[in-house]
């Protein structure tokens, strides 16, 4: 036979156990936990009024379990956490999905960034002439000249930019909200 030992105040299932006859388990009950015998599964489960009851439907990942009033409550905290850091995923997604110029999607890391910045110091010091070979995220090759690598290396750079301040944005609009329903709202772009 099995038993549960519970808060008595709250309900909360602290721990189940073995037994062979009441009497074994009459001795665990106190002030503050008492003890009922069950059948089949107790997780999931809590006690209210002696008697064991399966918690509701959690309403979303963003909900609680509140002791005292025996319901799921929204954490407000933890869904600006989430989104914040669906803000953060969203933004690292963008800053390495490209950029489209002339045409041609070109790669918008920081990887790509810090070749055309060593490109470009090659030009300033007069070691490259001419154009340079610049690859597309599609591997084509293209031959740049010293103002189109440069031209492409701003463009990208305020592309990067806009992606920053539109995450800012949002992850700071999210303090202001005050209700579940807005915050999950006040996600990023899909």
């Amino acid at each position: 036979m099995k038993a549960i030992v519970f808060n008595v105040e709250s309900g909360e299932i602290k721990q189940s156990l073995d037994f062979n006859t009441l009497d074994e388990i009459h001795h665990l009950k106190t002030a503050f936990e008492d003890v009922i015998p069950i059948e089949g599964a107790w997780e999931n489960h809590y006690v209210s009024d002696g008697v064991l009851l399966e918690f509701p439907a959690r309403p979303s990942p963003h909900h609680e379990w509140d002791w005292t009033t025996k319901t799921w409550l929204p954490n407000l905290d933890a869904a600006r956490e989430s989104q914040r850091q669906a803000w953060n995923a969203w933004r690292d997604r963008e800053l390495i999905a490209g950029y489209t110029h002339n045409g041609h999607v070109f790669h918008s890391d920081d990887r790509f960034m810090a070749e055309l910045q060593l490109i470009l110091k090659g030009y300033e010091r007069g070691f490259l002439t001419g154009t340079s070979a610049i690859r597309t995220r599609d591997n084509c090759t293209l031959q740049m000249t010293h103002a189109e690598i440069e031209s492409l290396l701003l463009l990208i750079g305020l592309h990067r930019q806009a992606i920053y301040q539109q995450s800012w944005v949002g992850k700071d609009a999210l303090a202001g909200l005050t209700t579940l329903e807005d915050i999950v709202a006040g996600g990023p772009p899909s």
